[in-house]
Parts: C-alpha cells; sequence; structure tokens
C-alpha cells in the first residue's frame, strides 16, 4: 500500500491531472500512481470498487479547481450532492480509512468551506493544500513530490528483521517475520548465511574439548556493513573456497585470509586431529562480535512555510471586518494597521475605512514569511449618515489633488456590488435567461471572485462561483450561461490605447471541440442603449478559432469560430452588453445571443 491516487473532474482538471499523473509517474514509477477507476465490469458494485482502488493507495491527491465544489449535472444539480458522485465516494474512501488526503488547488481555485460540503467529507477542509499553477510548474509541482517523498518515506522506512543466533534451534513454531521488498539484503544473501551456517554446525561445529566454538551471531553480523565473516574452518579433503560476496558488496577480511592460506598447510589426520586454522577464524574480530549499525542517510530538515488559507473582508457602513486563517504560523501581522494579531491561526478584527484601503496579512515562521493582499472598498456613507456631532467641513484644498486617486479606487468593483443581465438567442428555442452577478472578493492585484445567482431560479442557470483577472483578457466558462470575455476589462485597462491583445486562453467548447486560439482588439468608443439606460462604451472585438477535425459529415454542426462584441461603460465598471456568435465549419451561424445590463447597484 505505497502507491498514489488522484481524483479530479474531468471538466474542471482534466489537463491539470493527466500533465500532473506524467511528472508523478516519471518520479515515483507508473506502478505507484493510479488515476481514475479502470476496468469497472458490468454489474459490478461501483462503490466497493471505488473503495478496493482508493484503500489500495497511501496517498489521495485531490485535485480542486472552480468546478470541484460548484459543479452541475445535466439537470443543473450539484454532483457533490449526489451520494453517488465518484469525487465524493474517492474522497470520503480516503478519510475513512485515514489515508492521507493532499487538496491540490488549480488555476486559482480556493478551499472549499466546511458548510459547503457533505457531512461524511468536511474533514477535508482541514487538510493543508498546495496550489499549483500553470505559469510555475516545476516549481510548484516540485512542491507536491517533496510533500510526497515524506508522505510515503515514513511507512517504507523498516527495523531490521531478527535471525535466530547461528548456534541455536530455529523454533517452526510461529511463522517468519515478513521482509519488505526494499529489504537491502537479497533474499539470496539470506539463504546463502543460513546455508553457511547449516554447513559449519554440521562439519565443524566442535573443539578438540567437545565444547562448542563461541561464534557471533547471524543477528549480530546483519547489522554489519559487510558480508558475514567465513567462522567454519573446512574439513581436510575439502579445498578452501572462498564466500561469494553479494554484489555490490566488498569481501569480509576474513573470507579473504581463508582464501589466501599458505598451500602447504598441513591438514588433519583421519582420527582427527585439528590442522592449524587462521587466527582471524579462531577469535571472531571485533567488528563481528559488537553489532555495528549501518549508515542511514539521514533526510534533510524539513522546512515548514506558514501558509494564508483565507483572508476576506466584509464591508459595512463605516469600517470593514477583516477575517483570516493561517496555518504554521509564530505570528501574523496586518497592516497598514491594526498591526500585529493576538491570535496567529485565525481570527477576525475590524477596521475603520474612510477611502478604499489595501491590507496586506503577514505570516511569519521563524525568518520565513509569506504574505496576501486584499483591497478593500470604501464604505458607502454619504454625509447624512455620519453623526451629528461631528460637524460638516468645507473639504481641504488638498482633496482636489486626492480626488484622482478616490475616483481611480471607486472604479474598480466593490465586494457586494452586482449587475443584473438579461440573455436571447437566436432561436425560438433559445434560453432566455435573467441572472445577477455578485462581487464576492477583490484582491489588490486584480483577480475578482463572482456569484452567479439566477434571477428567476425555475428557468434560470444553477448559482456558481468563478474568479477572473480583471486586469487582462480572460474567457470565463459558466455552466449556465456559457463563456464571457473579460467581463471587468474596462475597469482595469485603458480601452482607448488598448493594442491588440493575443495568448489567452480560451475555454473549451464541449468534450471534442478543443484547441482554440483567441485575440482581441479595441474598436473605439460608441453610444449603446441596454433596459439599463444608454451609456457611451467602449467596444471591443474578440475572435475565437480552431481547425475544423470532424470532416464533412460533421461541418454543420462543429463550431470553429466564436465571435464577442462586448461594450464596457466605465460608469458601472462592467460590460454593459455582450454579443456573442458562433458559426460552424461549413459556415452557417449556430448561435447568436445577447446578454444586455439591466440594473446596477452598490453595496
Amino acid at each position: 500500500m505505497d502507491g498514489i491516487f488522484i481524483s479530479y473532474r474531468r471538466d474542471d482538471s482534466a489537463g491539470y491531472a493527466g500533465r500532473l499523473y506524467d511528472r508523478l509517474a516519471k518520479h515515483f514509477g507508473p506502478q505507484r500512481v493510479f488515476m481514475d477507476v479502470e476496468g469497472i465490469e458490468p454489474g459490478a458494485d461501483f462503490i466497493n470498487a471505488i473503495e478496493e482502488a482508493v484503500s489500495s493507495c497511501q496517498v489521495l491527491i485531490v485535485i480542486i479547481g472552480d468546478e470541484w465544489t460548484h459543479g452541475t449535472d445535466a439537470a443543473g444539480r450539484r454532483r457533490l450532492d449526489d451520494p453517488n458522485d465518484f469525487i465524493r465516494l474517492e474522497t470520503s474512501a480516503a478519510l475513512k480509512r485515514n489515508i492521507r488526503v493532499v487538496p491540490v488547488l488549480v488555476d486559482g481555485a480556493v478551499m472549499p468551506r466546511a458548510e459547503e460540503l457533505p457531512e461524511e467529507i468536511k474533514s477535508l477542509t482541514r487538510r493543508q493544500a498546495i496550489e499549483i499553477s500553470h505559469k510555475q510548474w516545476e516549481a510548484s509541482s516540485g512542491e507536491l513530490i517533496r510533500t510526497l517523498e515524506r508522505i510515503l518515506s515514513k511507512t517504507s522506512t523498516e527495523t531490521p528483521v531478527e535471525v535466530a543466533p547461528a548456534n541455536r534451534t530455529v523454533s517452526t513454531g510461529a511463522a517468519p517475520p515478513a521482509v519488505h521488498k526494499s529489504r537491502v539484503w537479497p533474499a539470496a544473501a539470506a539463504g546463502f548465511v543460513m546455508l553457511g551456517a547449516a554447513l559449519w554446525w554440521a562439519l565443524a561445529a566442535r573443539s578438540p574439548s567437545g565444547v562448542p566454538v563461541t561464534q557471533p551471531s547471524v543477528s549480530a553480523i546483519a547489522q554489519s556493513s559487510q558480508l558475514p565473516p567465513a567462522v567454519a574452518t573446512p574439513p581436510a579433503n575439502t579445498p578452501a573456497q572462498p564466500a561469494a560476496p553479494t554484489v555490490g558488496q566488498t569481501p569480509s577480511p576474513t573470507v579473504a585470509s581463508v582464501a589466501s592460506s599458505p598451500p602447504d598447510a598441513p591438514a588433519a589426520s583421519a582420527q582427527g586431529a585439528p590442522r592449524p586454522t587462521s587466527p582471524a577464524v579462531a577469535t571472531p574480530s571485533a567488528s563481528a562480535a559488537a553489532p555495528v549499525p549501518s549508515a542511514t542517510a539521514q533526510p534533510d530538515p524539513v522546512v515548514v512555510l506558514p501558509k494564508i488559507i483565507e483572508f476576506k473582508a466584509e464591508v459595512g457602513t463605516t469600517s470593514a471586518r477583516l477575517c483570516y486563517q493561517v496555518s504554521n504560523a509564530d505570528s501574523v501581522t496586518l497592516s497598514p494597521r491594526p498591526g500585529e494579531l493576538e491570535q496567529p491561526d485565525k481570527g477576525c478584527v475590524r477596521v475603520e475605512l474612510e477611502t478604499a484601503t489595501t491590507f496586506t496579512l503577514t505570516a511569519r515562521r521563524a525568518d520565513r514569511a509569506v504574505r496576501k493582499t486584499l483591497l478593500v472598498a470604501a464604505p458607502a456613507v454619504s454625509t447624512a449618515a455620519k453623526p451629528a456631532t461631528v460637524p460638516a467641513r468645507p473639504a481641504p484644498a488638498a482633496a482636489t489633488a486626492a480626488a484622482p486617486v478616490v475616483e481611480s479606487a471607486s472604479a474598480l468593483p466593490r465586494m457586494g456590488e452586482s449587475w443584473s443581465y438579461r440573455s436571447s438567442g437566436k432561436w425560438a428555442t433559445s434560453p432566455k435567461l435573467r441572472f445577477e452577478i455578485v462581487v464576492q472578493s477583490v484582491t489588490a492585484d486584480g483577480l475578482i471572485t463572482d456569484a452567479l445567482r439566477p434571477l428567476d431560479p425555475a428557468a434560470g442557470p444553477a448559482p456558481e462561483v468563478r474568479r477572473s483577472r480583471g486586469s487582462k483578457p480572460d474567457i470565463i466558462a459558466w455552466n449556465g450561461i456559457g463563456n464571457e470575455f473579460s467581463p471587468y476589462l474596462g475597469a482595469f485597462v485603458a480601452l482607448a490605447d488598448m493594442d491588440k491583445q493575443t495568448g489567452f486562453p480560451t475555454p473549451d467548447l464541449g468534450q471534442y471541440w478543443t484547441q482554440w486560439y483567441s485575440e482581441a482588439r479595441a474598436q473605439g468608443q460608441e453610444s449603446v442603449s441596454v433596459p439599463a439606460g444608454t451609456f457611451s462604451a467602449f467596444k471591443v472585438e474578440v475572435w475565437s478559432s480552431r481547425r475544423a477535425t470532424g470532416g464533412a459529415a460533421q461541418a454543420s454542426i462543429e463550431p470553429v469560430r466564436v465571435n464577442y462584441l462586448i461594450w464596457y461603460a466605465p460608469q458601472v465598471k462592467r460590460y454593459v452588453k455582450l454579443q456573442r456568435r458562433i458559426t460552424s465549419a461549413s459556415g452557417q451561424e449556430i448561435e447568436k445571443d445577447v446578454f444586455e445590463l439591466v440594473s446596477h447597484r452598490l453595496p
């Protein structure tokens, strides 16, 4: 039970799982790395098959992407809520059997909260996670390999098996202890030692006085760094033969002394008179008489780094509540205020806010430190909402110079800010959706977490959570509404000066339509009308293309080109209109749908 099992969802981390399997199989060997449960025969109980496969391994790697927690099936139900979900079964089987479970976060995913998980896998949230990224693949996957090496080495290390001394009878009443396959001595060498001991006992067991000669025990020899010494003197009619050393071992000095005895040494008479023996044979050497522990390579000291598991903010009317969760830290500091925190593991603090502020959480352990930043939006407080005891004063002249900074901060989305949209398609059967996007968090480097909520639960998409980079082109793959291009790009980038952008990843369309290439280009500024009003917006056009692979039979249904037109309005920080057009390999328009802003609300 020394294998590694990789558990993953195909629709959010199949690429990472395949790449990780290749690296782990190359490092640990393909016979020790397993992916998927294969070969479940028709009629077999797949729950038992999963539990048997997982229990045969020592480590379960759970790859967590954006879809791991919130992914839904064809009926719109969350997959983790299904008791027969493969991921849920694999994780539960490992946790029940105390198998080491290592969460691996990919594509910027975050650890799920305990309340988001079924009861039998809630303890997964207490497991230390490792983040793996595409840009830092070698370093991040290398950290995982070092972790797995430490886990596997703890159970593969064995203590030496004690063998009965050669001058005692071995009892056969109990089964011999099992020898692990990683034993330093092969089984052939062990058999050679026992055979030599038996021959010595049968042919030269006694001295002239009839008392057995005292010899070092085999258990003492087993702890020596050399082969067992040749302690028996062969009979006169048997030529002396040097013991054959095991491959890779240095011959024992005692064996060498017997092999180099003079050819004219007197032999024993027929009446049993002893022949002279080498002093090395008559008296055991000090190294053979006293056990000498074998040299064992000591692993390098493990450096445990602190890790910030969670850092989030809840903005109120005049202040913000900052909450954190940290592991392996001696101290935690929050800047620019309030400084060092009392609890180094987790807690919440409240800070007063007047403008948008970037907070930095620093976790330290010895001389190591990790940091995480969070941009907290300013509370929406009017002058009338301020306490009556504070008289209103005209703003100083310096405030005019500081105004651009405040405007720049307010141009970014805030936690709790929301936008509602409606969508319509080309065909009569195209879904007509109404949904809301709500900001859950915004970091200083522009990473935004959005939650999609249906406004018409009966016909709308299922709730989902996605993360995106507002400061660079990106395409977000939603289950309920399809692909969405960089919703906040206009709030982070000066679109009037944007040149052609290429090289950003494009999600696949379904299981078979893969290997897309995308480019985006700004098209200028124009007026656009949507249900929320008329806006002066910046227009961006995006082309996503791929080569046809299905042949003439599928030319009319195989998508090869997706064209996006997006209108960004700086007033609402997000796009106000998105048009998406899908074209087949035969040139036919498969679908054309439009998303329009209905309303925008500040927190």
